[in-house]
């Protein structure tokens, strides 16, 4: 990313991008260092330049660091300095509390005014006569909005969408190009990324008396919450009776599955590739890593670590801190705060360990 961009028409200085972030710099380092331009954003295997700004935070490239030459600036964790320092590193230190917190910071800066100035329609777009854009809002080409429809300022929608009627965009979103929102109402901020599926019919079936499949109803809807992220070929399913609900500054990773009826709680991390079905409810502050399953009716409490791989058997109950490593699959209910539960079936890990030193004895 070479700077300045256009869009901000001024050339950043440190002491500019790291606005709001505390920060120390190395006691030999001049005062002029807080005035340094900075010229790229670059990795750290490629900074060599002055100008040049990265960060550190994975101790397996420790010797990418200590190559750096003195004209680089680097953003680096306040408990991994003081080892750069006696490795001497020739690199100007940029100390903070967290190195990736302080780099995102200084990348949203960066990124283009996404307030709109202008209210843009592209002339192939379709906008239904009744339908509600807070101006400026910019609407993509081909895009149909249909009636009924409110969106919010500064709001920007793709190309290739499509808004079924009755949708609620908040202020601030963004819908990415191919994606489809009905019977949905975002808030403030959400960003949904390309080719999504939000708000439609999803999978519920039930047998009539002669064992013939039927599609149940579905009259909910979905809600979004505060400056939640939906990433690209995502569906999120409305709700049968009750809403299906994200809450705000959610994460959901790239080709994931949210069933209808299904409760995710705020500041909740769902990585890529994650099924779960209808009336799963996950609670606030919880970390599920890609690919994880769950059966109908699963309820996770706040604070899960979930890892990759891990599959739930329905209708059970996760308590509140449960830490469940990696392929783990849970076919009961699990409990105890920072309790770490581990195998097929998921046991408590020092338990597991036990059982597989046993097994290993008697396949001896």
């Amino acid at each position: 990313m070479d700077l300045p961009c256009v869009a901000y028409e001024k050339a950043w200085t440190l002491s500019g991008l790291l606005e709001g972030v505390s920060y120390a710099l190395p006691s030999d380092a001049p005062d002029e260092t807080h005035d340094r331009p900075i010229r790229r954003l670059v990795a750290l295997t490629s900074a060599r330049e002055a100008g040049d700004l990265c960060f550190f935070a994975d101790s397996k490239l420790f010797s990418q660091l200590l190559s750096l030459p003195s004209c680089v600036l680097c953003l680096i964790s306040k408990e991994q300095a003081p080892l750069a320092r006696v490795r001497r590193a020739r690199a100007v230190l940029v100390e903070v509390e967290d190195a990736k917190q302080a780099w995102c910071r200084v990348v949203e800066k960066l990124k283009p005014d996404v307030l709109l100035h202008e209210h843009v329609v592209h002339p192939t777009a379709i906008v239904a006569a009744g339908a509600i854009l807070q101006e400026p809002v910019c609407v993509g080409a081909y895009t149909v909005i249909e009636d009924g429809v409110a969106i919010g300022a500064g709001t920007r929608i793709e190309s290739h969408c499509l808004v079924r009627a009755g949708t609620r965009i908040g202020k601030r979103c963004h819908i990415g190009a191919g994606t489809i929102v009905a019977n949905a109402c975002l808030a403030d901020g959400v960003v949904v990324h390309e080719h999504c599926a939000i708000g439609g019919k999803e999978f519920g079936i039930v047998r009539d008396e002669r064992h013939i499949p039927r599609t149940f109803p579905q009259l909910g809807r979905v809600l979004i919450g505060t400056e939640s992220e939906i990433f690209k070929r995502t569906t999120i399913g409305r709700g049968t009776l009750d809403d299906t609900t994200i809450g705000a500054h959610v994460k959901i990773g790239c080709q994931g599955m949210v069933g209808h009826n299904c409760q995710i709680g705020d500041y909740t991390i769902i990585s890529p590739r994650c099924a779960l079905s209808g009336s799963t409810r996950i609670g606030r502050y919880v970390t599920a890593g890609g690919t994880m399953e769950t059966a109908q009716g699963v309820v996770i409490g706040d604070r899960v670590g979930i890892g990759g791989k891990c599959t739930f058997w329905s209708n059970i109950t996760i308590g509140e801190g449960v830490q469940i490593m990696n392929c783990s699959i849970a076919e009961r209910n699990l409990k105890g705060d920072g309790v770490i539960f581990f195998g097929r079936p998921a046991r408590p890990l020092r338990e597991e360990l036990r059982r597989r030193k046993k097994m290993d004895r008697l396949t001896r």
